[in-house]
């Protein structure tokens, strides 16, 4: 094949091949493996679950820490109501 075609052409495919390994990798890692996924899901929404205010936290603090435990769950693309986000709230 690479006498078939130039040597130029020949390295942009291994280069698309090999970016595509890498990319790949990085899926991978940054979503992880099933059960990785799994288990973090389940962590997160037991923390939702138990999430309550603090007795001498600012409503600022609370607000972060509910904000920052959904944009975990959302990042492995669960999603809340709006309604159960407000009822946690209140």
């Amino acid at each position: 094949m690479s006498c078939a075609v130039s040597e130029k052409k020949v390295s942009k495919v291994h280069v698309i091949s090999f970016s595509k390994g890498i990319w790949k990798t990085l899926a991978l890692a940054h979503e992880g493996l099933k059960e990785v996924r799994h288990n973090n899901l389940t962590l997160l929404r037991h923390q939702y679950e138990m999430f309550t205010m603090e007795h001498n936290a600012s409503i600022q603090f609370i607000i972060a820490k509910l904000q920052t435990l959904l944009n975990n769950l959302w990042s492995l693309k669960t999603t809340l109501s709006n309604y159960d986000i407000n009822d946690k709230v209140l």
